[in-house]
């Protein structure tokens, strides 16, 4: 009797803690994942059947049930093929700790590994951006792709990329891995409304496609300038120089704000953060979720002290993949 064959896979949320948004238009950024993952499993069956937590499907017409997985499916051109793929994530939706990339990357590497697609993990960071860009027509960045992907402490370089071909039209993202397994950091959760990264992304990028020349240098101007944090937050977490790596967050926000709307919600707790002792904090994504850093003696009282206002969260940084 045959064994059936059963793939699973795991994808860990992450963090951008400077240089987004740059992502989007041909930046840098200095992000790692945690420990909050989006699980996948794929087993033989004689149908497709797709296996969501509240929601099955047996077709891959997008009817807002499991899209995302039918987008995977599709652009994997996997459309007659058989087998159950399920999902579960305890990563929260809409709260810009890269969900929907999670999911995307851990459906595409169990279904590489059951398939045998010898796709590499550059493929697999690149498609996941382009499932959501162009088969669900969702803006977004490099940045959770290819943090998910590779996992760990990650500066990325994502230049000459800003205007998402594909490979080899455009290079693939530089990696490079930081050899830090703790940062004195926390998350607080806003309670902001939930919103999907293109809610937030897709007009600023409208802009920059196809606004005046004005709209465009001016985003272009504070990308850039965004940018650059990330190569100077890297050496200064190497180094452990948390005064310098809080005062970049807080420069790398201020700049944010120059182009997108921070809502008053994180910025209530970005506010009340910094006024408890922090010495840096800002949105770890689209919204919903802030990344506060502090000094390493001062830690543990920041985060009572804020716990007792906000949900907050110390999580473990995962430097693996399983």
């Amino acid at each position: 009797m045959t064994k059936n064959k059963y793939i699973k896979k795991v994808s860990y949320a992450r963090v951008g803690l400077l240089g987004n948004p740059s992502d989007h238009y041909g930046g840098k950024c200095l992000s790692f994942t945690f420990d909050k993952k989006a699980e996948v499993t794929i087993e033989d069956d004689d149908k497709l059947e797709i296996d969501g937590k509240n929601h099955k499907s047996f077709n891959l017409i997008y009817d807002g049930s499991n899209d995302l997985i039918k987008a995977v499916i599709k652009n994997l051109k996997l459309q007659n093929k058989n087998f159950k793929l399920s999902y579960n994530s305890e990563i929260p939706f809409g709260a810009g700790l890269a969900g929907s990339s999670a999911i995307s990357v851990a459906s595409i590497k169990a279904l590489n590994e059951y398939f045998k697609l010898n796709l590499n993990d550059f493929e697999i960071a690149e498609r996941s951006l382009y499932i959501e860009t162009d088969q669900l027509k969702i803006s977004t960045g490099f940045q959770d792709g290819y943090t998910v992907t590779f996992g760990g402490v990650l500066l990325m370089d994502f230049k000459g990329k800003e205007y998402i071909r594909k490979y080899p039209d455009n290079p693939y993202g530089i990696v490079k891995k930081i050899p830090v397994e703790s940062i004195p950091y926390f998350l607080c959760f806003s309670g902001e409304s939930k919103k999907s990264s293109g809610t937030v992304h897709n007009s600023i990028r409208e802009k920059f496609l196809n606004g005046s020349q004005e709209e465009k240098q001016q985003i272009r101007y504070y990308m850039d300038s965004i940018a650059n944090f990330a190569e100077e937050g890297a050496l200064a977490l190497t180094c452990k120089q948390w005064q310098k790596l809080g005062s970049l967050m807080n420069e790398n926000k201020r700049l944010r704000d120059q182009i997108y709307q921070t809502s008053k919600k994180d910025n209530e707790v970005i506010n009340v953060a910094n006024s408890t002792g922090a010495l840096g904090a800002k949105l770890t994504g689209s919204g919903g979720t802030i990344v506060i850093l502090t000094d390493e003696t001062d830690s543990k009282n920041i985060f009572l002290k804020m716990s007792k206002i906000y949900n907050c969260y110390k999580p473990r940084i995962i430097t693996g993949l399983a």
